[in-house]
């Protein structure tokens, strides 16, 4: 899934979906989607010098655009394409809008309609590559001065077969953001960090309150990102979504693993721990918990806490964030990867593909992105408002640049901090290859017969009939290229 973090026209914005369908919560999570590259404003643009380029050939690509009224993000866009116009003058590029939707690539690709570069999730990349409609960037990146400082852990999704096919636009990991306040108001310590499962249930008992309207966590209940959520636990437990072997996927999450996650959820459901408005997607989940309603929530790196101090009011000293529980002591916190990249054509011309790279990677690792990350900053603090920083980035944090941009941070007294702990215990996994949408979805409605249940249910069977479902109406028309 997949949707994510701070949002700027100057810097990045990003739709979160994920988990758009669920990939990118978190930045579609995951819940996260990016919708644009690192960008420049345009009081905050390096000289522009043309290139040798600019006696090439002419060449003319499509850019990924945004949707009408999102009026200043296009006005970012078109300063964009001018500023790399004037480096490189022989490219004409053409704004146009399409987010991109898994069920819509094949009929875009089949008419060739869908833009020379575009923005698409870290779930894709398989789908993508093997059906060869994004082209191999290896050599364009070992051609980039700035491809090795890359950050690697965002990187893994589409490096395949030592082969590289996207760049990263923003990463996340699925973590638990927590309402200290919640916690002081009643007088309880806040659980470890380092914490386990039935630490998570007795910190969303100790904080519930539902005379008034105080949820302990919670978790998403409809919509794919409700199967996104969970997947978290899965993966926590040991668990798996899917399994490929002989060019044949099936579904794996119906094991011992997967029991444990779903119990996990009756046991909160339960203790009646989760809002009494349990059918909640993404956005009703996060405005709950800005809202103070709910102690608990499972998003993508800072999204939470972002929208809780900036939209909420609460203090940024009352925000923590922590990873996904063991379960149990001293095991692993694993939780969720995901993120936004973008990725260049495959029925492009070769010609077309190198200019929409060049265009793509013109904006990063520049210092007019730190002026205008500085200036972010800066007009928070004019609003009295936090920057929460993103806690995965696209470039090595030990590089040159991630320790300018550092630096940067450093300047500001309204910069939201991590625990520095928080990163060693941070273990994350990539989302499920094939068809995790629609998993997702058929995992929203295993959670919700759990959250309607009253008395005993036969959980096992649940996840058996959910896997043999998602099986046959979808694991088995999965094609893997050879």
């Amino acid at each position: 899934m997949k949707k994510s973090l701070l949002i700027s026209a100057l810097v990045l914005i990003l739709i979160i979906a994920g988990c758009g369908n669920g990939d990118n919560k978190g930045n579609r999570s995951s819940p996260a989607a990016s919708s644009e590259t690192p960008s420049a404003s345009s009081s905050a643009t390096e000289e522009a010098t043309p290139s040798e380029s600019a006696n090439a050939e002419p060449v003319s690509i499509i850019a990924y655009a945004f949707p009408p009224d999102k009026t200043q993000e296009n006005i970012s866009l078109d300063a964009q394409i001018k500023r790399f116009q004037e480096k490189q003058p022989h490219v004409t590029i053409t704004p146009e809008y399409w987010k991109y939707e898994n069920t819509q690539i094949a009929i875009k690709m089949a008419s060739n309609s869908a833009q020379t570069e575009f923005t698409t999730w870290a779930t894709e990349a398989r789908l993508l590559t093997g059906k060869k409609w994004i082209a191999d960037l290896t050599d364009y990146m070992a051609n980039w001065e700035f491809g090795k400082d890359l950050n690697e852990k965002a990187m893994e999704p589409y490096v395949i077969d030592g082969k590289t096919y996207g760049v990263p636009i923003d990463a996340y990991g699925v973590t638990v953001t927590i309402n200290k306040k919640l916690f002081a108001d009643k007088g309880v310590p806040l659980p470890p960090l380092d914490w386990t499962w039935d630490e998570l249930i007795e910190a969303a008992k100790a904080i519930n309150d539902p005379a008034k309207g105080i949820a302990g966590i919670i978790p998403m209940g409809t919509g794919t990102e409700s199967g996104w959520n969970w997947t978290n636990f899965l993966y926590s437990a040991g668990g798996d979504v899917q399994t490929v072997a002989d060019g044949k996927v099936t579904a794996a999450f119906n094991s011992e693993a997967g029991l444990k996650a779903l119990q996990l959820y009756k046991d909160l459901k339960d203790a009646n721990v989760i809002p009494k408005t349990w059918a909640i997607g993404y956005g009703d989940a996060m405005t709950l918990f800005q809202q103070g309603r709910g102690g608990m929530i499972l998003v993508g790196n800072g999204n939470a806490a972002d929208q809780a101090i900036n939209q909420g009011g609460l203090n940024k000293d009352d925000i923590a964030l922590y990873p996904i529980p063991s379960v149990t002591k001293g095991g692993k916190h694993l939780g969720i990867a995901g993120g936004n990249y973008k990725v260049i054509n495959g029925l492009a011309t070769k010609e077309q593909q190198k200019a929409a790279f060049d265009f793509v990677v013109n904006e990063y690792f520049t210092d007019a992105y730190l002026e205008s990350i500085d200036a972010q900053i800066a007009a928070k603090k004019a609003k009295n408002e936090i920057f929460v920083p993103q806690m995965i980035n696209y470039w090595n944090d030990s590089s040159e640049f991630g320790k300018k941009y550092e630096e940067v941070l450093a300047k500001h007294d309204n910069v939201y901090k991590f625990d520095p702990a928080l990163n060693g215990l941070l273990e994350s996994k990539l989302e499920a290859t094939y068809e995790v949408q629609a998993y997702y979805g058929e995992m929203a409605n295993v959670i919700q017969k759990v959250f309607t249940s009253k008395g005993d249910i036969d959980l096992q069977q649940l996840l058996d009939d959910a896997a043999a479902k998602v099986q046959k109406n979808i694991f088995d028309k999965v094609v893997i290229p050879e």
